[in-house]
């Protein structure tokens, strides 16, 4: 071996070298195209989507969330085992292509070989990198095999891949060390290199010579091994987690979209087999790391029912990329469809994914294929369709009396000719629940006391469609929308207020679909304006004990959390958190039209949230949704907790009223 020429052609003639290592990337690419192939076909046949939309925002967000790991950060231990071997992979990829460049082109000195000026920076950075993969590798090896965290699934296939990962530091670092003993002048090394270097040196230049063929080799091997294994496993995710990301969703909601019931050429709606989804939906699939961060904040697989996110996920996948007998059917075979009515839709299995992996749409999109293809859904959802087709809300009150709660309010009727600032969409909660009138009437004094213009459509309002939507009643949600729709266009509607996050999130992100751009403001954030702009006058502040819940639809899907905080911060004096708050918050339950069926299996989801609230001894939870009202209040009834806590909407809190 000539000096200072990292080479190995101990083994293999620097003539023979470059076509045998040829052969070895063409069969590993062959191999890999094959696994790749049968994927990419059913991505390229699978329904259109646009996810082109605000290139700089998705830029920016693949930034922090890929290549950043802020997500998986989270958690400090291992979110950043996790980081080092993802940054080091980047790195080590510059490492890969010397390797591979100096087998293919043996007769032209490597950009990095030891005479290049900065080769000594270099030899240390990449030292440094392995030495921290290394450690991190071990640590994911102690945590599978004697932690063992539930969420995570222990996989030979996993083990595989981490000892791969160990083989090529390790190789790396022999071909190094090998590489130095045999040419002991040489004064630019890495540290580990260096150390090794003198302990392998006595084993004769002979050996040394063959160890350092059998190094250079073997990282070559595990390179185009681990190439050809990651289509065939879950961590396909390595290829698909950076793009998945850049394609996510960038919209608030649940990225829910119209069908068109006109289009004759529409087979089924919604989702009836796998084929069906749409290329991002797929792409989801693929890049699902079954690492279970989704299943450990599922709020219906804490209570006992049987959705797990991962599961379903991983379900879904193994139909789609396996041919199955054509008696088998999605829906009630490979998914039950217990599994789709446990979910609420709360959206805490997207943010907690690391690589903003969607559920909600897929759960919904399999929802309307239960309901609109194969006629088959819960019966208690039979008389609430009923109901919202006729009377528009889901408990057949008549809707000519939408407005009766308003008689002795004085509150202006809407009036296009002479229209008021605001419109205040009361929802069918607010219009007929005895609980739901009650936030209604506190929101509307402080509104008349701060001298806002506002006004209601009284008998004219109709239920959004937000619970038929969530139960994949997609026809039902359509009539009610676009009722809406043309009230709205018809009346000249322009600024909405809504205390219920549900409507709130029907008009704000979904109504644009049907023609109507609507400025939309949740009470708690026009409280905090109008606390902010003095209108409203805040005494001294109360000694109560509140504790915050946060309203899913008002928090993960449409990103307001400080607001209800700083209208609780005006009045009260002691404002507590839990640990399962903001975006870690945990759904009360009724969510995806699950208010509307009972929980027959496992724990009641609101009684699990209260017991998490209940940590902080609270005389008071805070809510800003009227549904998580009622299933909290509920829980407490059955909790025998009623003399204990109150729960109360930040409204009335403002206003100082009891809830009873």
């Amino acid at each position: 071996m000539d000096q200072h020429i990292n080479r190995a052609f101990e083994w293999v003639s620097p003539t023979l070298q470059p076509w045998v290592l040829v052969f070895l990337i063409l069969s590993a690419l062959t191999a890999f195209a094959m696994a790749v192939w049968p994927k990419l076909q059913r991505l390229l046949k699978a329904g259109k989507e646009n996810r082109a939309d605000q290139p700089l925002k998705r830029i920016f967000r693949t930034l922090s969330v890929a290549f950043g790991q802020s997500r998986l950060l989270k958690e400090p231990k291992s979110g950043w085992m996790h980081a080092v071997i993802f940054w080091g992979f980047l790195i080590l990829l510059v490492r890969a292509g010397e390797f591979f460049f100096i087998g293919l082109f043996p007769n032209i000195e490597s950009h990095f070989s030891v005479t290049a000026p900065l080769v000594l920076p270099y030899l240390w950075i990449k030292d440094g990198v392995i030495f921290m993969v290394t450690l991190a590798v071990l640590y994911a090896l102690y945590r599978r095999l004697v932690i063992r965290p539930n969420r995570l699934t222990l996989s030979i296939e996993g083990l595989v891949i981490l000892n791969l990962i160990l083989v090529i530091a390790a190789s790396d670092i022999l071909f190094d060390s090998a590489f130095i003993a045999l040419n002991p002048g040489i004064e630019k090394s890495g540290p580990l290199a260096a150390l090794f270097a003198p302990l392998i040196s006595l084993l004769g230049k002979n050996l040394t010579g063959h160890l350092h063929s059998l190094a250079y080799w073997t990282h070559i091997s595990a390179i185009l091994f681990f190439l050809t294994l990651l289509p065939r496993s879950k961590h396909f995710h390595i290829v698909t987690s950076i793009p998945n990301v850049f394609l996510s969703n960038m919209n608030p909601g649940n990225g829910l979209h119209r069908i068109d019931f006109e289009d004759e050429e529409q087979e089924n709606f919604g989702i009836t087999e796998v084929e069906n989804f749409s290329w991002k939906q797929m792409l989801d699939l693929h890049t699902c790391t079954q690492c279970g961060r989704c299943d450990r904040v599922c709020p219906a697989l804490a209570t006992g029912k049987p959705l797990s996110p991962q599961q379903l996920t991983v379900n879904l996948r193994e139909h789609l990329n396996t041919p199955s007998p054509s008696d088998i059917t999605l829906l009630g075979d490979v998914i039950d469809d217990e599994v789709l009515w446990a979910c609420t839709t709360c959206g805490a299995c997207e943010s907690a994914c690391p690589v903003m992996i969607q559920y909600v749409d897929k759960v919904i999109d399999l929802r309307r294929g239960l309901i609109l293809t194969e006629d088959r859904y819960p019966k208690e959802f039979e008389s609430a369709f009923k109901s919202l087709e006729t009377q528009s809300n889901p408990w057949g009150f008549p809707k000519n009396s939408r407005a009766d709660w308003a008689k002795a309010l004085d509150i202006p009727i809407w009036d296009k000719t002479n229209p008021s600032e605001y419109l205040y969409f009361i929802g069918c909660n607010g219009s007929f629940d005895t609980r739901g009138k009650k936030i209604s009437e506190s929101v509307v004094k402080t509104l008349q006391q701060a001298g806002v213009s506002f006004s209601i459509l009284g008998n004219s309002e109709g239920c959004t469609g937000d619970p038929a939507r969530r139960a994949g009643n997609e026809y039902l949600f359509d009539m009610l929308a676009s009722q809406n729709a043309d009230t709205f266009k018809q009346q000249g509607v322009l600024k909405v207020i809504t205390h219920c996050p549900h409507c709130l999130n029907s008009l704000k992100n979904e109504y644009p679909e049907f023609g109507v751009y609507l400025e939309v403001i949740h009470h708690s954030e026009l409280l905090e304006t109008l606390i902010s702009d003095g209108k409203i006058s805040v005494g001294e502040k109360t000694d109560s004990n509140v504790v915050v819940h946060d309203s899913c639809y008002l928090g993960r899907h449409n990103g307001v959390y400080d607001a209800p905080r700083n209208v609780l911060a005006a009045e009260v004096q002691n404002v507590q958190e839990v640990e399962q708050s903001r975006e870690t918050g945990t759904c009360c339950g009724a969510g995806g039209a699950r208010f509307l069926l009972e929980e027959n299996t496992g724990t009641r989801m609101s009684h699990h949230r209260l017991d998490e609230l209940m940590v902080t001894n609270p005389d008071t939870i805070a809510v800003s949704c009227p549904f998580c009202v009622l299933m909290l209040e509920d829980a407490v009834k059955a909790k025998g907790l009623e003399g204990q806590v109150k729960v109360r909407d930040i409204g009335e809190i403002l206003n100082n009223e009891n809830s009873t």
